[in-house]
């Protein structure tokens, strides 16, 4: 007799699976606080969109990034556009292979401080940006804002699928001051589980990336389903702890904004289609609210900081 599945499968947002706005946003509030910026270094650069973007009005750039596939896609997509002023190292951000002083500016976008590798490496990873950095230089972090988050899922279990097609499946609990604790369980082939995965919708964002199923055990899953691979700690960040975390770094001048309300107000109106072009408009708009009044609310938080 085969064994049912007692798992309910929640809606995705679409908030969650589009960061295209966030990005138009983020993009925008980089153009603007960066400048003219001499020598610009971005800390866990990913495939190197942010620095691509900011090529034409700053002197130089360099990426840097512990995934050696990442730092190849960067180095693609530059050598597609025919910039010249940037280039891409792998590098971890705990130990940069870089001289002192080296630069005006240093950017780390997208929850970098939040990964799992880093856990409790945070300081060394500021310390890091520091030393590189020159006398008054200037540093940007930007990241999820664990106010709006925890409000929304104080817990979370989900599956995700891995490059080899292999699932996972995730049982997250999270607190309010931001800890993150995930146990991680490989999903054993030729399971009524695994089936049924192999047999979901998978939905893919907007940039082309699979994205998790969430879902709620109504019942436990039977543990010979699931093959437990360990627990991943991550760090997140309340616009007031982030703040503390710089300035306990060092950093002098420490603002946080919050921003991507628009997004969220206009994807709840049910009005994302009929936006259509006008939200780069509207990205512009947020971005230039946000650097004027320095306040905000929304689920993306935007640091400026000075040596």
């Amino acid at each position: 007799m085969r064994e049912r599945l007692h798992l309910k499968v929640l809606p995705r947002d679409p908030c969650e699976n589009d960061f295209t706005w966030y990005e138009m946003i983020r993009d925008e509030l980089l153009r603007k606080t960066v400048g003219r910026a001499q020598r610009v270094l971005d800390v866990g650069c990913g495939q190197g969109e942010p620095l691509l973007i900011l090529s034409g009005q700053i002197g130089s750039g360099m990426g840097v990034d512990i995934s050696e596939e990442r730092i190849r896609a960067a180095e693609n997509a530059r050598k597609k556009l025919g910039i010249e002023n940037i280039e891409f190292i792998h590098a971890s951000a705990v130990d940069l292979p870089l001289e002192s002083g080296e630069f005006d500016a240093v950017l780390m976008l997208g929850d970098v401080l939040c990964y799992d590798n880093l856990y409790g490496r945070q300081e060394e990873v500021l310390s890091e940006i520091r030393r590189v950095l020159i006398d008054d230089g200037l540093t940007v972090y930007q990241g999820m804002n664990w106010d709006w988050e925890y409000k929304l899922s104080p817990s979370w279990t989900y599956f995700t699928r891995a490059d080899n097609g292999n699932f996972r499946f995730h049982r997250n609990r999270r607190t309010a001051s931001g800890s993150e604790t995930s146990r991680d369980y490989d999903v054993v082939p030729g399971t009524p589980l695994h089936d049924w995965l192999l047999q979901r919708d998978w939905p893919v964002s907007p940039q082309g990336h699979d994205i998790s199923i969430d879902v709620i055990e109504e019942r436990k899953i039977p543990q010979r389903w699931l093959k437990y691979s360990g627990v991943s700690r991550y760090q997140h960040y309340t616009p007031a702890r982030l703040r503390r975390r710089y300035q306990n770094a060092g950093f002098r001048h420490v603002e946080v904004l919050a921003y991507g309300q628009t997004y969220d107000i206009v994807n709840k109106a049910g009005l994302l289609e009929s936006v259509g072009l006008a939200k780069s408009e509207l990205a512009q708009a947020e971005a230039a609210v946000a650097l004027e009044l320095r306040t905000g609310s929304g689920p993306w938080l935007f640091l400026v900081a000075r040596k």
